[in-house]
């Protein structure tokens, strides 16, 4: 195992369906199924039996673009101090969506412990960003810091046993560390 804390450290979670997540499924599902109902019943009522051949193309063109949205990966990568933060959707388009230096973070700690979740209350953080499976995961951190233009953020992540050493590394008088599952 490498040691080396210059190397890049990456993990990735599949978001679970809940919340809106669960929604936008039913509402997909909902839509791909009243989608070529309507599109037939209009090409009927005009009578052009011609197009109905266009209701499995775009059928299938919008299953294509629109379902990969149902269940976001989220990746962070942590390379020299600095942590990426992206979401992956379809396992086709990624997008970064934060980067910030662990060694600015005003507190890396558990979200599930009732301490560390009243002092990120206090903070009061105008952005917020989540990398978690689940809002019951059992592994749940975040990190408060102010990004480039002043703002309060939060990042909420699945911390592992080397995400936590690293924090330690470049931020040890703010990071808490606990036991965590992996």
């Amino acid at each position: 195992m490498n040691n080396d804390f210059t190397s890049t450290y990456e993990y990735t979670v599949e978001q679970k369906p809940e919340g809106k997540f669960r929604f936008m499924k039913f509402a997909f599902i909902s839509l791909y199924i009243l989608y070529p109902v309507i599109f037939m019943a209009i090409l009927f009522i005009i009578q052009l039996f011609q197009l109905f051949a266009l209701v499995a193309v775009t059928e299938w063109m919008l299953v294509y673009f629109t379902w990969k949205y149902t269940k976001p990966e989220y990746e962070y990568s942590v390379t020299s101090g600095r942590v990426t933060f992206s979401v992956i959707h379809g396992k086709r388009s990624r997008k970064e969506m934060l980067n910030f230096a662990i060694k600015d973070c005003l507190q890396i700690a558990p979200a599930t412990e009732r301490e560390w979740v009243e002092r990120l209350e206090l903070y009061d953080p105008e952005l917020v960003f989540s990398a978690v499976a689940s809002s019951e995961s059992p592994d749940r951190y975040y990190a408060a810091f102010e990004n480039e233009d002043g703002k309060r953020c939060v990042f909420h992540f699945e911390a592992t046993e080397k995400m936590l050493k690293l924090c330690r590394n470049y931020n040890s008088s703010h990071t808490v560390v606990t036991k965590v599952r992996y």
